[in-house]
């Protein structure tokens, strides 16, 4: 008997210090800034992965473009 009474005002007053602590926020939210900060890149690596492929299309354009004009000078 002695046990479920000391549960009971056990866990009333683990509830009460939780809503208590939890409720006693004091403390002033910053004002928000004019401009957010610059994201930095999450890995280098994958900005230079990035950058390669951006190479290759420009690659790949370059050669059509080479390509085309070769077919040009063959026709004249």
């Amino acid at each position: 008997m002695n046990s479920k009474w000391l549960l009971k005002l056990t866990g009333t007053a683990l509830a009460a210090m939780l809503i208590t602590g939890c409720a006693a926020n004091n403390q002033d939210v910053p004002p928000p800034e004019e401009e957010p900060p610059m994201e930095e890149p999450a890995d280098p690596e994958m900005e230079e992965e990035n950058n390669m492929e951006e190479d290759m299309e420009q690659d790949e354009e370059n050669m059509e473009e080479d390509m085309e004009m070769e077919e040009e000078e063959d026709q004249q």
